[in-house]
């Protein structure tokens, strides 16, 4: 390119005159005829994987390794080096959405959803309840449910029957089945549900600091982002665990509270760097923190769970 043409040249995203590779105005690198080309893409594509010190990289790493430290550069306006809080939200939901994982996390089964009078009426021929199954009352709605299901399941036994001349019906065991192959994608999509309130506790218990609900609303994401990927991290880790030979794995249990474990030691850390607060103050606020969310897992997130998968299904 000659020196005329270079001065004459303008950023193809924003039109501003350039002087370098890079624009002033947009930061847009000088485009080239090169830039069209399948090399080019790929050679970005590789760029952004093995970019250790790239804003992903780095804010993962900071994420998994330095609990707070996102949600303390966001509130002191230091945010060009980091992933956007919402962004890295999305992406580990993204992520967790595809993820092969049943059962393990926040999933609740239609077993785990409905009565007991439902329950044992969806046991196929082949199937048995443990006495933990039996005895199980499931959550506070599910006794307001069951004239939902029996309705249901009755509609289309009866639909069915009558297309198919009384030779085929429709039983609970067949809802069930349609159910749980819809929930899991229902459940991990309304993780989003707990960050509002996660929100508006540490809103109430950090009152005297004075910071925006939108700031703790990054907290939140931040946390409920680590802990989806411990959730796959433990997952996966029962996977692999659980194909040694009998007798060498660890019992379920045990990975519960690891994660538990796992939660409450990286809020009371993260809380304690992004709120400046001492150890105690952290480990009363962590509480509070994961109490909240607890609760509203029990009394809304898994009520919209059952409703939303049962209008779906």
């Amino acid at each position: 390119m000659t020196d005329s043409e270079s001065s004459r040249a303008r950023c193809t995203n924003c039109g501003a005159s350039l002087v370098g590779e890079y624009c002033h105005v947009c930061g847009q690198k000088r485009f080239v005829e090169s830039d069209r080309r399948f090399g080019h893409l790929l050679h970005q594509f590789v760029g952004s994987l093995t970019d250790l010190d790239g804003r992903v990289w780095r804010t993962v790493r900071a994420l998994l390794f330095q609990p707070g430290l996102l949600s303390r550069e966001y509130f002191e306006g230091r945010r060009a080096r980091w992933l956007a809080p919402v962004s890295l939200f999305l992406a580990v939901s993204v992520i967790y959405f595809v993820a092969p994982l049943r059962g393990g996390d926040l999933t609740l089964q239609f077993n785990q959803q409905v009565a007991p009078e439902i329950r044992a009426q969806a046991v196929g021929p082949d199937e048995t309840l443990s006495e933990t199954q039996r005895s199980a009352t499931g959550q506070w709605y599910s006794r307001y449910t069951v004239r939902w299901i029996e309705r249901r399941v009755a509609r289309r036994d009866a639909a069915l029957r009558a297309a198919s001349n009384g030779t085929t019906g429709y039983s609970m065991r067949d809802y069930r089945i349609a159910y749980d192959a819809k929930g899991d994608d229902i459940s991990k999509a309304l993780v989003v549900l707990h960050v509002p309130f996660a929100a508006l506790a540490l809103l109430l218990m950090f009152w005297r600091q004075r910071h925006y609900y939108a700031e703790h609303f990054v907290f939140a994401l931040h946390y409920l982002a680590f802990w989806m990927i411990a959730l796959q991290v433990v997952a996966q880790s029962i996977n692999l665990l659980h194909g040694l030979p009998a007798g060498w794995a660890p019992p379920l249990a045990f990975y519960d509270w690891v994660m538990r474990a796992l939660l409450a030691v990286y809020a009371v850390l993260a809380l304690r760097r992004a709120y400046s607060t001492g150890w105690l103050g952290a480990t009363i606020t962590a509480t509070g923190l994961i109490a909240s969310i607890v609760l509203v897992n029990l009394y809304l997130y898994r009520a919209a769970q059952f409703v939303i998968t049962f209008a779906l299904t």
